[in-house]
């Protein structure tokens, strides 16, 4: 039987941990040998859903309390992508970072129990831009930085990482980014080292702010964060090259006994970004949520459910499948995306989990509320029904209604998981949907056309986000 770990667990693996720093730098500056046409419509398809969720929360409060706080911008070639405004890299990585994550709406790998695109784009397409680098330069540094964070996942016990409280997104995420970063910016090797040396001590991100608007912030530091530590590490700023494996380092902090090996593998080619996979998001709510998200939906069409007609919900998922979903009376908008009860009500009343049931007013409302005390939860190595084998997750649902019929559906593999991948009409309107959410009035054909077409850019301007009107305004106009 499957468990929800999909790293290997780790083992004492002291006398083979050397050189995993050496390892990382080697291969951020290696030829890829070209990407297939599998893996570059996947980074691509990165590209176009992270920007689309970047810009869908222009207007969300962590967004515009940081751009207040960070007052007139420093001039650059990056571009902040919800607005159109141009400042240095680091900051242009922090603000899209942030916005990327604002919604819980950006892809995920179950590898990493993270996100990890919301940290490689904002950090490799400002860097990029900083140093005039092609569109293919920089979806060769998304598959190095993927692959380097895909790495670090694999050498540690993620769960039990996630289960401490670290946000792996942002602990796991910066490191990779670090790779990608240094290869746009033609570090020689000991200077990577050093960068991902310097990356490893800023590692950070702290679980119990899901549902805040720190949580957001995370990937926008270690997005930022990236940029910073190659910029220091390219004018000599020294840092331990061992940082990692060494016994005051990396893992012996996040993972004690981590199984380097496995990274050491993992450093070859372009099979872990491919092997790994990314998820990509149909909800805007974290993504333990949408297999109940599913489920929740084809219950209601399929049996008609009248949701003034349910006495009780009960949901089972897998172990550990609880660890993020922290919100189980929900207030807030934020909390929301952090509740499979509030998705599930969400679901049932609306017959919809879209960008609109995650505003305050939304959660609030008294038969939301209602709906939520009717649900009760659990979790089970074996699901209650349905087949007993799984892989990664699942979620039982048994919705009981006032006639004393029980109704019952069990996802194991969500619209949009790796497995089960958008369609690119799909992904297409998901895209015209966060642009037009962000209210910002994009050309959403030409901006998509600019996106998938990256890999034949010589120079990635970004040109169709130049800023209108509205995007002038300042952030307390707005």
């Amino acid at each position: 039987m499957s468990t929800t770990a999909t790293s290997p667990r780790p083992t004492d693996n002291r006398t083979e941990t050397s050189g995993l720093v050496a390892a990382m730098a080697a291969y951020a500056h290696a030829p890829l040998g070209g990407l297939s046409p599998q893996v570059s419509e996947l980074t691509r398809r990165t590209l176009v859903d992270t920007v689309g969720v970047a810009v869908a929360a222009r207007n969300e409060a962590p967004v515009r309390i940081l751009e207040t706080t960070l007052g007139a911008l420093p001039d650059g070639p990056a571009t902040v992508w919800y607005s159109g405004e141009r400042t240095d890299a680091a900051t242009a990585a922090l603000l899209n970072g942030t916005a990327g994550h604002a919604l819980d709406f950006d892809d995920v790998t179950d590898v990493a129990m993270g996100h990890p695109s919301v940290v490689l784009w904002p950090a490799i397409v400002a860097a990029g831009q900083q140093t005039g680098a092609s569109g293919q330069a920089m979806l060769d540094a998304y598959v190095v930085g993927f692959v380097v964070h895909a790495a670090v996942a694999r050498a540690m016990d993620v769960p039990a990482h996630y289960s401490t409280g670290w946000h792996s997104t942002a602990t796991i995420g910066i490191l990779g980014a670090t790779a990608g970063v240094a290869r746009l910016s033609g570090l020689s090797d000991d200077a990577t080292r050093r960068a991902i040396g310097l990356a490893a001590s800023m590692a950070g991100g702290s679980r119990q702010n899901f549902g805040t608007m720190t949580k957001p912030l995370h990937p926008g530091l270690a997005a930022r964060d990236a940029i910073f530590a190659v910029r220091l590490a390219g004018q000599n700023f020294t840092a331990d090259t061992e940082e990692l494996d060494s016994p005051l380092g990396y893992f012996s902090r996040f993972a004690p006994g981590a199984d380097v090996a496995a990274a050491l593998t993992a450093l070859s080619g372009t099979d872990a970004f491919t092997e790994s996979g990314i998820n990509v998001k149909k909800y805007p709510c974290c993504y333990n949520t949408h297999r109940t998200a599913d489920a929740s939906l084809h219950l209601r069409a399929r049996d008609h459910i009248d949701p003034a007609a349910i006495s009780r919900i009960h949901v089972v998922l897998e172990p550990l499948g609880f660890e993020p979903l922290i919100h189980h009376r929900p207030w807030t908008g934020l909390q929301g995306k952090f509740s499979v009860e509030y998705v599930i009500a969400a679901a049932m009343l609306d017959g919809a989990v879209n960008l609109a049931s995650f505003t305050d007013e939304a959660v609030q409302r008294p038969e939301a509320q209602a709906l939520i005390e009717k649900i009760t939860y659990g979790v089970a190595e074996t699901p209650p029904f349905g087949p007993q084998e799984w892989e990664y997750a699942y979620s039982a649902l048994e919705v009981e209604t006032t006639d004393g019929v029980i109704h019952r559906f069990r996802t194991d593999v969500p619209r949009g998981d790796t497995r089960a991948p958008l369609t690119i009409e799909e992904l297409d309107a998901k895209f015209a949907d966060c642009l037009a959410f962000g209210g910002q009035g994009w050309d959403v054909a030409t901006l998509r056309e600019e996106l998938w077409s990256v890999e034949s850019a010589s120079r990635v301007e970004l040109a169709a986000m130049c800023p209108d009107a509205a995007s002038a305004a300042t952030p307390a106009e707005r």
